[in-house]
């Protein structure tokens, strides 16, 4: 039952340390301690193995928040001043891994009352002084329009939208977009991950990438992205992300 736990988790811790760190190798490193110290090597008799999703999220943020965690001072502080570790953590348990209020509280070792100031908190301080030129590479104009809603709806400006390979180089190199969203599969049959290969040749952004199957993407990898939106996706979910990106730019 653990096997078959930690095996269908897995993506899913991955994607999570990925966000709150803003790196896949940092994120992974921090996945293989959790399964080490609380999996892998031998317990105490009297010790309990996790039995549930909220169990292992808990046991991972506990590296993720402590002494060897992502949010430490020799990262820029005019952000994090903004934004620190807790409410980040709090505002992706609940939009990005949909936990409910009462989950989160409990991997983050909170009241379940405290949450929602925290996520408040979370949302106004990833709205604030992060504006900046998007680019979208996506085929599908009903996906592309409601991306275009929720990226304006936070203060940033799509100043480009691709469809096929061509034009998302192309576009990238016109307009050098601070952020940039891709889909997998374009227009022209091209995938979106090698369109976004080719931009990084001239041009480097915090890159996110749409997928109706994420967990193809979170196999651990070289080379995977840090940052995924799965289809169907979500508003809140969105916001998140694209946020997120941004401040682990400004942290590099």
């Amino acid at each position: 039952m653990l096997y078959e736990l930690i095996t269908r988790e897995l993506p899913y811790l991955r994607r999570y340390a990925r966000a709150v760190t803003g790196d896949q190798v940092a994120g992974d490193l921090c996945v293989e301690e959790m399964l080490q110290e609380h999996i892998l090597k031998p317990q105490p008799a009297d010790s309990t193995l996790p039995e549930d999703r909220v169990t292992l999220f808990m046991l991972l943020d506990a590296i993720l928040a402590g002494p060897t965690g992502p949010s430490k001072s020799d990262l820029p502080l005019c952000t994090l001043l903004r934004m620190s570790s807790l409410p980040r953590r709090a505002l992706f348990l609940t939009a990005v891994e949909q936990f409910h209020i009462s989950a989160t509280a409990t991997i983050l070792g909170l009241e379940q009352e405290e949450v929602p100031a925290i996520l408040k908190e979370a949302e106004n301080d990833l709205a604030s002084t992060l504006a900046t030129d998007v680019l979208t590479i996506e085929d599908e104009p009903i996906i592309a329009f409601q991306l275009k809603e929720i990226i304006e709806s936070l203060g940033h400006k799509v100043v480009a939208h691709a469809t096929t390979y061509d034009e998302a180089v192309a576009q990238a190199r016109n307009t050098r977009p601070g952020l940039i969203l891709v889909d997998i599969q374009l227009a022209d049959k091209s995938s979106g991950l090698d369109a976004m290969d080719s931009i990084f040749e001239f041009h480097r952004a915090p890159c996110i990438v749409i997928t109706a199957y994420p967990e193809r993407l979170l196999s651990g990898r070289l080379n995977e992205p840090a940052f995924l939106i799965p289809k169907p996706f979500k508003t809140e979910h969105v916001k998140t992300i694209v946020s997120q990106a941004l401040l682990m730019q400004q942290m590099d």
